[in-house]
């Protein structure tokens, strides 16, 4: 019956996939066609199956594949990923350290092919990815599975609610659930889950591991075409309506700082060109990041991050940080705001920032960003932290604090996972 609903969601979502580009090379392993190179690689040695969805997944589960690696020397990680900005990541990040490969479909014949090919000691899933075929096929086969950084947010319990009959068996098979908070825990309990198995560990994404440069301040900000005298604002990680209110607040702003330079990195790189139209409706030249060949930005030249690696580059030299899919223009949530803070940099966030729930009241208990409950209020709230040195440097060290204070996650999870 699952198949059949798997099947049908499949033949209405084939046509939006081919639209939206998502169709992409190596789709096929997903259905579990395995070249023969990969099923020999995979069936030499032990593996430890870790699956990511995309991007922010693969960068939460660094210091646990490093942990898994050292902890288990034996085993070789195989990285499962969904997207294809997150898949880039995953090889540009590991190499070969870490076999990458794409996610299975949940349908029952697909999952068997991929835990009969990969064989795995045990199966470790960020936050609540809970697939139903995926798990039965896992349990059936004696595979403990580990749900590690789990959160069910205040948008998403609603739905989890409505379908716990459904979701109670799988929530059940998995072995070990490492939440990030107690509302977490309660909510997959409420859902199903042993409580024996449940424990309380924090939020991977405060152990973000900060990756040494190679290159001077000066010769990083040059590959961005920036030079040294120039403020730097980032729009991070922007959705559809978020980079029009950007530009108007850039265009508000630069009177007042003639050089200041604005980089727009779009949540999903294939929208540049989309992004490039608005600001050129805002009468400014975006120019893409793999066309910028050493030239340098003008000051009404607004850069626009087309590929995936370079946002943690960006938060290193920044002077402030907008975090997107927080004002709600349509997309709500927020994305990731530790990690900007993690470089001390100040951080302004729109009024959604629900995934991050816990993350965002330990901010505020700190003091540590600037919340502005419109998008009319970016530029003033931009303007306000720029125009105050010392405001904006007490802002960056309150929000690294934060981060360094609720570091120990990853060590937590790691002593929890016992295979």
């Amino acid at each position: 019956m699952l198949d059949l609903l798997y099947y049908i969601y499949f033949c209405v979502y084939l046509p939006v996939l081919l639209a939206r580009g998502k169709w992409h090379r190596g789709f096929g392993q997903r259905f579990g066609f395995f070249s023969r190179e990969l099923e020999a690689a995979l069936s030499a040695g032990e593996n430890i199956w870790v699956h990511a969805v995309s991007v922010g997944e693969v960068s939460l589960l660094d210091g646990i594949i490093k942990g898994l690696k050292a902890k288990y020397p034996g085993s070789r990680i195989v990285l499962s990923v969904t997207t294809t900005t997150g898949h880039e990541l995953a090889l540009k990040r590991y190499g070969t350290a870490v076999r990458v490969i794409w996610s299975p479909l949940d349908l029952s014949w697909v999952v068997k092919i991929f835990v009969r090919t990969i064989r795995p000691k045990a199966y470790i899933v960020a936050e609540t990815e809970l697939w139903p075929n995926l798990f039965s096929c896992l349990a059936g086969q004696g595979v403990p599975i580990v749900i590690v950084n789990g959160r069910i947010s205040d948008e998403a319990y609603p739905r989890y609610r409505m379908a716990r009959w459904f979701l109670r068996t799988t929530v059940l098979q998995a072995s070990c659930l490492c939440v990030q908070s107690k509302l977490d825990a309660e909510r997959f309990i409420a859902l199903g889950a042993d409580p024996r198995r449940v424990s309380i560990v924090g939020n991977l994404k405060f152990d973000i591991v900060l990756p040494g440069s190679v290159m001077s301040g000066l010769e990083e900000r040059r590959l961005f075409g920036l030079q040294g005298a120039q403020q730097i604002f980032v729009a991070a990680s922007t959705h559809p309506g978020e980079e029009q209110a950007v530009c108007e607040a850039f265009a508000l702003l630069k009177p007042a700082f003639p050089e200041l330079r604005l980089v727009i990195v779009p949540r999903h790189p294939q929208r540049a060109g989309e992004v490039e139209g608005v600001v050129g409706r805002c009468r400014m030249q975006g120019v893409l990041l793999t066309a910028l060949k050493g030239a340098l930005l003008g000051k009404n030249d607004v850069l626009i991050v087309d590929a995936v690696g370079h946002l943690i580059d960006l938060y290193r030299i920044a002077d402030i940080v907008f975090i997107g899919k927080s004002l709600g223009l349509p997309r709500r949530g927020g994305q990731n705001p530790i990690e900007p803070a993690a470089f001390g940099k100040p951080v302004v966030v729109g009024p959604h920032m629900e995934n991050f729930r816990d993350v965002m009241r330990a901010f505020r208990e700190a003091g540590a960003v600037v919340e502005i409950a419109r998008a009319d209020q970016l530029a003033g709230a931009v303007k306000d932290v720029l125009s105050q040195p010392q405001r904006r440097a007490g802002l960056g060290a309150r929000a690294r604090a934060v981060v360094d204070q609720n570091r120990g996650a990853a060590e937590r999870t790691l002593n929890a996972i016992n295979l």
